[in-house]
């Protein structure tokens, strides 16, 4: 299978804006992470992950409950569509939270979740 690449197309966009958004996960600032330099940040920098703290309890709550909001975000803003239709809310939810809760993951690592699981109007 082919390496997943970042470039601008729905899900790598949606997943940048959402993170990036100062009206929704605000986790950094366009000027210190541009679009193309964003594919290979770790998400353990961002502003979600704890510093303080590598309790894998309370790494997965937050990763949860970030999931949830960066769904809901993308969704919302993004599409019409929900999901893939063969998974539920939830299952996705959880597969995206993964991703959240390992902090060797990229931007890039949650964009192709995204891209395999949620449906953009533009797509058939």
């Amino acid at each position: 299978m082919a390496a997943y690449e970042w470039k601008e197309n729905n899900a790598c966009a949606a997943t940048y804006k959402v993170l990036e958004g100062d009206k929704f996960l605000d986790q950094f600032e366009d000027a210190d992470i541009p679009f193309a330099k964003a594919s290979s940040v770790k998400l353990k920098t961002l502003r979600y992950y704890p510093k303080t703290t590598t309790n894998p309890q309370i790494i997965e709550v937050l990763s949860i409950e970030i999931a949830r909001k960066f769904v809901t975000y993308v969704v919302k803003i993004f599409t019409v569509s929900k999901q893939n239709t063969e998974k539920s809310s939830a299952a996705i939810i959880s597969e995206i939270a993964k991703v959240f809760a390992d902090g060797s993951k990229t931007i890039k690592d949650l964009a192709e979740i995204v891209d395999a699981n949620i449906k953009f109007p533009d797509e058939a």
